[in-house]
This record gives structure tokens, sequence and C-alpha cells, in this order.
């Protein structure tokens, strides 16, 4: 069974740097489009990070499926390799900020001039007409997710992982998609998203409903749930759990075993440490296994706490062809998280680094 490619036959111009622009790329090529991804002459930026004997983990994690070209954006006969790249597309993904998009003619405006019908996507910092330039950590800051995301004494907390990189990018993804498969879509579009939205959307969610509605919000207590009580990570004797028994169904289930008081929700939220307390008492008593085992018995979610090493092989192991395909020489491929009738995507490795002085854009070009 072959899975859903509804954007085969589509080009999609990949100009982003690091991950959000690269991530919409990649998902594009998962349906299908034909992503031909421009990088400057030494390569993009995320090459140069961390990673193992294969090249940038970085860069391998979130450029799949593309082909890749080097171009100099600022050589004149560059930039006529672009345009004929760019004649021959149906979208361009950027996130470039504003002064660096003006200058080097790739905004809307100077795009839709030559390319009418090109469907332009943005990832911006505040907004495709703001001049500030935003990293994910930023905007993680500036839109008051490290406030919710707090230790237990109250400092603001980055989350690892990149959420509001990998968030844009999807949002960019379904934006682009959409407008590509729309046949009644109106020339020079340009498709504008800030980060700064994305992270409200996608991190703060319902406290931000709760700024607009009482003007309030709850600082980050660690591992513990905003809005349930008892769910934290708990020492066992071997390791750390997490435990979510916060919902009253199932705090009624827990409480007998752990010798907890009866209490509402309420109470147990503005007590948390002395309910988390009650529970760890009990966990320090069991191995992970026993404790995940036992709140299995109980209908009560839990999962032990793994490292990258351990969750790999436990998941790929439980679920075959999931998280990462090994290439021939070994190399490991990140795979779609999404199957379709127990199929899924088979992903390209990324693109090597491209050189500059090969570069011949009327090949690819339609």
């Amino acid at each position: 069974m072959s899975t859903p490619q509804p954007l085969r036959g589509r080009r999609v111009i990949d100009l982003s740097q690091y991950i959000a622009g690269a991530v919409c790329g990649q998902v594009l090529a998962d349906y299908g489009a034909e992503v031909v991804k421009v990088e400057p002459p030494g390569g993009d930026p995320s090459r140069a990070l961390a990673g193992s004997r294969f090249g940038s983990s970085y860069f391998r994690a979130y450029n799949t499926g593309k082909s890749s070209v080097a171009l100099d954006l600022r050589d004149p006969a560059d930039r006529l390799r672009l345009d004929e790249l760019l004649a021959g597309a149906d979208a361009v993904v950027l996130n470039f900020g504003r002064r660096t998009r003006e200058r080097l003619r790739l905004d809307a405006a100077s795009l839709h001039a030559g390319h009418p019908g090109l469907v332009v996507t943005v990832v911006s910092a505040y907004g495709a007409d703001d001049s500030r330039t935003c990293f994910d950590s930023i905007a993680q800051a500036v839109s008051g997710f490290a406030v919710l995301n707090a230790d237990e004494e109250g400092r603001p907390s980055i989350a690892a992982g990149y959420p509001t990189d990998v968030f844009s990018g999807l949002h960019a993804a379904t934006a682009t998609a959409m407008a590509l498969l729309d046949p009644q879509r109106a020339p020079r579009l340009e498709i504008d998203v800030p980060m700064i939205e994305v992270a409200m959307a996608s991190l703060t969610g319902p406290a931000s409903l709760t700024a607009a509605d009482d003007a309030a919000f709850t600082v980050g207590q660690g591992n513990r749930d905003a809005a349930t009580a008892p769910s934290n990570v708990y020492e066992c004797r071997d390791g750390f759990c997490y435990v979510y028994a916060g919902l009253d169904k199932h705090w009624a289930l827990l409480r007998p075993l752990v010798d907890g008081p009866d209490a509402p929700a309420p109470q147990r939220i503005a007590e948390r440490a002395r309910f988390d307390a009650a529970v760890e008492v009990w966990t320090r008593r069991h191995t992970v296994a026993e404790v995940c085992e036992r709140m299995q018995e109980f209908g009560i979610p839990a999962g032990p706490v793994r490292d990258p090493v351990v969750a790999l092989t436990a998941t790929t192991a439980e679920r075959p062809g999931a998280v990462v395909a090994r290439e021939a020489g070994g190399e490991a491929v990140p795979q779609y998280p999404v199957s379709f009738s127990g199929h899924r995507p088979r992903r390209r490795p990324a693109p090597v680094r491209p050189e500059h002085t090969t570069v011949n854009p009327k090949e690819t070009a339609r």
C-alpha cells in the first residue's frame, strides 16, 4: 500500500535555515512534494551543530526527503540560478528576517513580481513585517511559556527539543499544503507563521485563555502537572517514573495503595507537596517496573523515565519501523511518526552538503 501523496508533482524551494523552516519542507516532502533545499556555499548553519560520524544530528533530523543545491544569494549569477529554480516552483519557504529578505529581494512583493503564482511561506519572529529576529528559546521566554514551565522554586525554565521551532514548521507545512491544494487560491499569496503566535497557541494554550479571561496565570512547579494532583515524577528504588494520578477517578484508585488522604481536586492541587510525598513514600519501596506494572493493573497512567538510548531501544522493539530506519551504511534516518493502515512514508536521508561549483538548476527546473 502506498501512503497518501497529495503533493506529488509540486515543487517547493526551501530557503530556510536551522529548524522551523526545515520542518516545513520535510513534511511537504513526506506528502509527495519535490523539495529543493538551497544552502549557502558553506552549507546550512545547522550542519555545523553536534552529531555523529554521519554528520550533524540536527540537520539530518529535519531535512529528510530533500535534494540540495548551494547558492550564494549575493552573487548575481547565483541569484539568476535561484530565479530559474523559482520559475519552476509552486512554493518557497523562508525564515530570514525582514531586512535580509528585502536586501536579497526575497520579500513577498519582490518574489511575486516575477512569480505571481508562487506561494511564499515565511516563518517569522513576530510577524513578516517586523524586523526583530527570534530563536526557539526566545519565543519560549517571550510567550510566557518559560514561566509556565518554571522549576519548583519558580525559576523560569526553557524546554529542550525546540518545541516552538517544530510546531512552527508543522503549522507552516499545513498552511502551505492547504494553499497548494486549493483550486481557488488567489495569486500573490504570502503565508506568515510568527513564532511568537505559534508559541502562545501551541505551548501556552489554555494559559493564554486564562490570561485573557482573568488576567491571571499559575507559575510552573517543575514536573508537576498544572491542572491535577498528584501527578509528578517520583523516585523509585532503581530510578524514576511518572505517575498521573491527579484526576479524581485515578486518585480514588491510588489513595488506598499509598495510604493517602481523601480530598477533592482543589485541595490536592493546593497541597501538591503533601500528596506527592504520600505517593513517593510508596514508590521508593518499589522498582520502576513494579510501580508501572501496579499502575497498569489499576488503570492509572504511568511510565518509566527513560534516557534516549533506552527509549529508542524499547520503542523500536515494540513498534518495528518506528523512530529511525537504517541505511545500508548504518546511518539512522528519522521516520515519519504517522502510519496509514500500518504503512508510513519511507524517508530518504538528508542530502549531503552540495558543492557550490556544480550547481546547474536547469537540470532540476521544470
